[in-house]
Parts: structure tokens; sequence; C-alpha cells
């Protein structure tokens, strides 16, 4: 297993300190963050039956035991994993006592948002940290050193964003992504457990749909009502449920530009691609060829880079899919776009395929206009007014544009 740091996220932390609550889908690498962010910790996990393992003695304790250390010992960080395992009078100790060397950590996005709420105990008491996938910059840049093909790199920098996939690392990809088997339904049951909440017919239905293409609510819908899991054809009947899905952070949204629809992508590449490979092949039932695998590849290196692009140069991303006019990534800041590009993922692109790229873009005035491919030399001739960036190029950006942590 490799150690990947977290650079984003350490930079974003660096200035925060305790009393903190940290939140996020399960299996996204939070107790490691915390752990290697502060030195001198006491570390509690709490379990199912509310008994706590106080890792520092290797004991299990009570309650009440936790509760005398936090309080005796305050010169250390004390680290409480998922803590909305313990009873209810907790919320009201810490608004009573009001410690300020207590670090939260829950995988329950609901109560990390009810504890933001109005009426919650402990308002205002804690700084609230979310933690998501592996940024994309992080991820390149610890990758590196480890995969030296341009085009490896990103592809498996696209899937090891999922930290639960980083025990598994080898220099082969598609072997790692055929044993997702056990793997993605144990994890989607697990955070579905969490919530409490059943990972139900029609939260796996919009999974599916999503996966194989269903970007917006109606094409959702369609296939839900189609497949009887919805009574009406009806957008409003799968809203909650996809509104539940983003919540959950397995599900993200992107704006259609100068439109008021929105199209919905599964946030985890694995996630989506177990669902692809299942609605299309029956993946959970039979084996798969390494081909029907590497079908996805493509639009999940695509949607890497709309988000790498959007985080370096600070904008929002947007979509753009009209009958006449579909661009792989579009950039826009203050809704007015600024950036335009194609990504084309192959170790040569003719001729013809840069001249259909370079005459889709020109049709965009006063945007900037880039070309990503894996290495320059995939080209066989420059363009006038399109930038071609490479994986290489783009790692220096990278370690020219953000923390210092990424030129180590």
């Amino acid at each position: 297993m490799i150690i990947v740091r977290r650079f984003t996220d350490e930079n974003e932390m660096k200035n925060l300190k305790p009393p903190l609550l940290i939140y996020g889908r399960r299996k996204t690498g939070k107790t490691f963050f915390v752990k290697t962010l502060f030195r001198n910790y006491y570390y509690f996990f709490v379990k199912k039956d509310r008994s706590i393992y106080f890792e520092n003695r290797n004991e299990v304790i009570n309650y009440r035991e936790m509760i005398r250390i936090i309080e005796e010992f305050k010169e250390k960080t004390m680290i409480v994993d998922e803590f909305h395992r313990l009873p209810g009078d907790f919320l009201d100790w810490l608004h009573a006592k009001s410690p300020n060397n207590v670090v939260l950590i829950t995988s329950t996005l609901h109560l990390a948002k009810k504890l933001a709420g109005r009426r919650s105990p402990i308002l205002g008491l804690f700084l609230e940290y979310q933690m998501r996938l592996i940024d994309e910059r992080d991820i390149l840049i610890n990758l590196e050193k480890y995969v030296k093909n341009p085009k490896k790199l990103v592809e498996m920098a696209t899937y090891l964003r999922e930290p639960i996939l980083l025990r598994w690392f080898s220099k082969d990809l598609i072997p790692v992504l055929k044993h997702l088997k056990l793997v993605v339904p144990a994890l989607v049951g697990e955070i579905f457990t969490e919530e409490e909440k059943e990972l139900s017919a029609r939260y796996e239905g919009i999974l599916r749909a999503l996966s194989i293409g269903k970007n917006t609510l109606s094409e959702v819908a369609s296939m839900l009502y189609s497949y009887n899991l919805i009574e009406k054809q009806d957008i409003a009947s799968i809203k909650p449920y996809v509104k539940m899905l983003c919540e959950l952070g397995l599900v993200k949204r992107i704006p259609e530009y100068f439109g008021k629809r929105f199209y919905y992508f599964v946030s985890s590449p694995i996630i989506d691609l177990y669902y692809y490979l299942d609605e299309k092949y029956n993946f959970s039932e039979t084996d798969v060829s390494e081909k029907c695998i590497a079908e996805k590849i493509p639009k999940h290196v695509e949607d890497f880079f709309r988000s790498l692009l959007s985080k370096l140069f600070g904008m929002r991303a947007f979509i753009i899919n009209k009958p006449d006019m579909e661009i792989d990534i579009a950039l826009a800041e203050f809704k007015k776009l600024k950036i335009v590009a194609e990504v084309k993922w192959k170790n040569n692109v003719s001729r013809g395929e840069m001249k259909r790229v370079e005459e889709k873009l020109k049709k965009f005035r006063n945007c900037r206009k880039i070309l990503i491919v894996p290495e320059k030399n995939a080209v066989e001739k420059e363009l006038e007014e399109v930038e071609v960036w490479d994986v290489k190029g783009i790692l220096e950006k990278i370690k020219e544009m953000h923390p210092k942590g990424w030129k180590n």
C-alpha cells in the first residue's frame, strides 16, 4: 500500500485548530488524515455497541472514562471517531464544557448537517471540514514517482482518488478494477447503513441510470419508470432520492451553460464503473473482459480533467451538450465562458481529428482553447488558436500554481 499525502487538505486545514468536526463519506481517509495532521493526540473509536476503543492504551473503555480522560488531559488533542454512536448527552456535555481540544469525526453526513443547524446544541462551537475523494492535483503528484508513463499515470490517478484502492496499488490498473465485485457493493451498502437508510432499489436504480449515461433527471425518471421502480414518470418522484445521493457524496451535479438544467454524475469512478459494467454486462454475476472495463476509462479521465482544470483556474465547470455542439470541458467565471477544452485520450491524434477539434473550438470567441493529450508527440500538427496540454506540462503547472508541498 502506498501512502498518499493530501497536500490540498493540509493546506486548507493548516490554520484550523480544535474544536473541529471532520465529516465525509465512508472510506475517504478521514481518520488517517486526522492522525497525520495532529501529533500529540489521544484517539478514541466508538464501536457500534457504544463501547470505546482507546487506541493509545490498547483497551476498551466506557463513555464516562472517556469523558474523564478528555477533561484531565487538556494539553492533548482528543480525536473521537464515529462520535455519533455516543449517548445523546455527549452533545450536551460539549455544549456545557466547550472543550477546545476535541476533534470529532463522523461518516454520517446527515448528522454533520444537523449539527450545523440552528437548533444544534453545539452550534458555533466547532469548525466543520468535509473530506472528499483525494484531490486530483494531490493524487497526480503522489503517483508521479511510481508511474512514469503519462497515460497510465492519469488513468491510475483517476481511480486511486478512492483511498480504499490504495491498498491494492499496482502498475497495472485493469486487474485491480476487475475485482470490484465485492468492494463496491460493500462500500455503498456501508454508506447507507451508517445513514440508517437501506440501499433501496430506487437509490441503486439512480446510480445505475447515471452510470450508463442517463445524466438528466428526466432521463433517470424514465429509466426508473420502465423498471417499475417509480409509479409515475415524473422527476418529482426521484428528486428526494437524488438530493440524498448528492448529500451523501455519491452523486454530483454540474449546471448546463446558459440553461436551467443540471447534469448528474456518479462522483466515484469505481462506483460508476461497477454499475456500468453490471448494467451492461452483468458484472456482478460473471467475469468481463479487459476491453469492457476499458470502455469507461476515457469518460472518467475526461471528468478528471474537468475537475482538475476547474481547480487550477478557480472557475466553475459547466456542461455544454447541444445536438450540434458538445464540449468536453467548459469553464466560466461569473457565468461568462472563459475556457473550452477537449480531451483526446489516445497515443495518436490524427490530422483529421486535430482539424475537427480546431473547428469546433473556434466557434467560441474570446475563450481560451485547450486540447489535452497524454503526450505532445501524440498530435501530428500544431494548432494556431488551440493550446496543446500534455500530462508533463500539467504536472509542471500544478507545481507552479499551488502549495509548496507539491514541489517536494
